[in-house]
Order: C-alpha cells, then structure tokens, then sequence
C-alpha cells in the first residue's frame, strides 16, 4: 500500500530521474575533480571539533576573530563579497558556530554570532586595508581554509598561520612584479595589431609608470592623483614617438600605447570584482567599489587628456583613431600576446608559477573565444560575455584540478580584454567635440566590463555546478 501512495511515488521517480541524470549534471564530481575551498564551503560542515559554549567569550571571539582575518585576505586580494562571506562562515561553522553571519558592506566586515536569552550577540569588525595584491597570499589561505573545513588543524594553528601569512613577505621582489605590468601592456599593444617596437615601448612606459607611483605611494599621495600620472605618462609616451616616427616606416599608434597602459591601470581596481558583487547580491558593496573605480578610472582620463591637450597647444594633434582589434598581425602573434598578457598579470599579482603558467593558457583561450565572435559579426560586448564565461568554466576546471583558488586564473585570464581601447576612442571623442561617438564608445566599454564580469561569475557557476556532489544539496 505504501507503494501506492502517489507522494512516495513521485519521490521513487525523482530518485530515479536523479540517479539517471546525475552523471551528465554533476560530470565533475563524478570523474572524482579536486574539490576547492569554495565548494568544500557550500556544502554542510562536518562535525565541529568540539561544541563551543557560546557563554565562553573568549573562545567565540576567537573564532570570529579568525574568521574574519581569514576575510581580509580573501577579500583585498580580488575575492567577490559573496565568496568571502561563505568562506568565512563555514571556517566558523567548522570550528562549533554554524549561525555565525558576515556582512560585508565595501571595506567594513563585521562577523556575528547570536546567543540565548539574557546574553548579548558576539561581534567582531574589520576594515580592509588596501594594499598590493598577493595572489600567493590568497592561495595559502584558501588552503588553509580547506584544512579548516576537513578538520586537520586546530584553532590555535589556524591563527597562527593566518598571522605568519599576512605578514609573509611578497614571493617576488618588487622589480619583478612591475615587470608583469610590463607584460600585460606589451601583450596588449600587440593584440590590438601593434608593431613590436610600440610594445617595447608600452613596456618601458608602464615600468616607469609603476616605479614612479611607487614613490608616490610612499610620500602618502592619493592614489587619484597616481592614477592621473600614470594616464599623462602612458599619453606622453604615446605621442612623443609618434611624433618622431610619424614620417618614417614605423607604424606606431597612441591608441594602442595609450590602451595599454588604461588596461594596466585599470586592472588593479578589480573592475570585474565590483560588477561581481552586483550579480550576487551585495549591491552596496559593488556601488562602494564601481564608484571608487570610476573616480581612479576619471585620475586615469584626466591624465591622458592633459598629455593630448599639452602635446595640441604645442602642434601635436594625435592621429585619427580607427585600429581594428588584431590591426595586421597574424592570429598566432594575437594568440602569443594574450597568453603573455594573461601570465604577466598574475606575475604582477605575485602569484606562483603554476597559477602564471595556467592563466597564460585560459587568456589563450579567451581570445580564441573572442576572436571567433568577433569575426562572425556578434560584436565585442557578446565576445567579452563568451571568452568571459569559457574561462570562467575552463579556468574553474583547471584550478581545481591543480588546487588553486579559480578567481586567480580566471580574472587574469579575462585582463587582456578589458576596454582600454573603447575608453580611450570615448575620450577623444570628447576632446574632439564628437559627442555622438564618444558616448557610443564609453557605453560600449562599460557593456564588456559587465560582459567579462557576468561571464567569470557565470563560468564559475557552471563549474560549481558540475563539481556539486549530492552532500550540497542536503
């Protein structure tokens, strides 16, 4: 009789619709892929140590305590606001508080935990500081988070190496870094169809750029007026040598030059990151930071135009600006520079060599993706949003696989395609009193910033979702 009962029915047949389908939606977790800490985190913890007496103040604070410094890591290293709370909470959960809850409005964390009644809520608040990405630093904590969440270090070790991490010193020293940057630029100028001489000269341009804002950095200026230099350099840089090679046989574009260096200094302000936390729910986390990058992006044009209207009051009009994305190099050299760009930002960010050498292989693809959009006519909004979302699927796949953290190959992977060349047509536009197009443009550069960050986040979606196993869902 029980058989016949239609709700036990209805449940006999989704367990058998599941256990059909489950291989072609879960292909992940079956073929047996490394789980990462995010997806350890979503799913319900095991047993904590031991129960924590919510009475005991010392020990709950500690915990919190942790689990925000653990936050702060993540969270000034490029991890969306979403990502950073789940990780976060499932360390607390781990360690005996499975309703502790994290807010995270810009750079303000606060972490609570509710107790019976008659005793007040535990909190604890953090404000992040903004500092040099340390891609490395991340891949430490992610580790460690994953230890957390298997039960193989106590709470005393866990903070313990959460001091020794952040206070770690950088992987690489300071020269080698910048030296990424460099990279990316060049990498840059030479998908946008640049001759090799341009990109020796992006090259020398951003090292130079970043060495001076370092100096700038430590005198206390604000990081506007560092950003404004850096857009006059990469502007000085691009109209003085096209003014000594304009009547020889040396093809070279400021566009090109002055796109590079915007890509450069825009790739530091987790452009994507911020558009990230809109499409997953911390809307105003995401405006904290879409207006913090507007206002370093304005430092960046304010610059530019500076060098154009200096280099005009002298003589020097920049040329017309009309680059096709690949200009006249083959696909090949396209292919090359991308990979370079793509592992020239992750050595920038200090990651490890294995997270460089991967996200020189996802920005390769990425721009294959592109390149087969744009050449059947999709335009580069749906380009962004397709090469986005293929790395965010194969960078996801392939970082599990080697157990890094996605987000460091995947927002590498997509840097390349950032529009410094649609902001820098918008710009001129403006100077040149082509309103009509430089608004065409300027639209066109914030729908790829949506594009790429939509597609990361849909690509890690898909990866999640295909490495969920059953323990998830309950």
């Amino acid at each position: 009789m029980a058989a016949s009962n239609p709700s036990n029915r209805a449940a006999t047949a989704r367990e058998a619709v599941t256990t059909t389908l489950e291989p072609f939606w879960r292909p992940l977790a079956r073929w047996g892929l490394r789980k990462s800490a995010i997806d350890r985190a979503a799913e319900p913890p095991l047993s904590p140590w031991a129960p924590i007496d919510l009475d005991d103040d010392a020990t709950v604070t500690s915990v919190l305590q942790l689990s925000l410094d653990i936050a702060v890591v993540l969270l000034s290293s490029g991890e969306g606001a979403a990502d950073t709370a789940l990780q976060a909470e499932s360390v607390a959960a781990s360690f005996g508080l499975p309703h502790a809850t994290v807010e995270i409005t810009f750079t303000s964390l606060t972490m609570a935990v509710g107790r019976r009644p008659g005793r007040p809520p535990i909190s604890v608040i953090k404000v992040v500081e903004y500092r040099t990405i340390d891609l490395t630093r991340m891949i430490r904590v992610t580790r460690l988070i994953d230890a957390i969440i298997r039960r193989k270090i106590t709470l005393d070790q866990a903070s313990a190496q959460v001091e020794q991490i952040t206070n770690a010193p950088h992987p690489y020293k300071f020269n080698t870094a910048i030296a990424g940057w460099s990279f990316l630029a060049a990498g840059v100028v030479l998908q946008l169809g640049g001759a090799p001489l341009a990109a020796a000269l992006s090259f020398v341009s951003v090292f130079a750029t970043m060495w001076i804002n370092r100096l700038l950095s430590k005198v206390g200026l604000p990081v506007f007026f560092q950003q404004f230099i850096g857009g006059f350099i990469a502007g000085m840089t691009a109209l003085s040598a096209y003014r000594v090679f304009e009547n020889t046989a040396v093809d070279v574009r400021p566009s090109q030059v002055v796109a590079a260096g915007i890509i450069v200094l825009l790739a530091g302000l987790t452009l994507v990151g911020a558009i990230e936390d809109a499409i997953t729910g911390y809307p105003v986390t995401s405006a904290g930071r879409v207006v913090e990058t507007t206002m370093l992006t304005g430092g960046v044009v304010g610059g530019i135009a500076t060098a154009i209207a200096l280099f005009a009051r002298f003589g020097i009009e920049a040329p017309p600006i009309n680059p096709t994305f690949y200009g006249g190099n083959p696909f090949i050299v396209v292919l090359l520079a991308a990979g370079v760009g793509a592992a020239g930002f992750s050595l920038a960010s200090y990651a490890t060599p294995k997270a460089i050498v991967l996200a020189g292989f996802v920005g390769m693809v990425s721009i294959t993706v592109y390149t087969l959009c744009t050449t059947n006519d999709l335009g580069a909004i749906v380009g962004s949003g397709a090469a986005a979302t293929t790395a965010g699927l194969i960078g996801g796949i392939f970082a599990r696989w080697v157990g890094l953290p996605h987000m460091i190959v995947t927002v590498a992977g997509v840097a390349p395609l950032l529009p410094g060349l649609s902001l820098y047509r918008g710009l001129s536009g403006l100077l040149s009193d082509n309103s009509t197009s430089a608004l065409g443009q300027l639209s066109q550069a914030g729908g790829i910033a949506v594009a790429l960050a939509a597609g990361v986040v849909f690509g890690e979606w898909l990866t999640r979702v295909m490495r969920r196993t059953q323990a998830a869902d309950l």
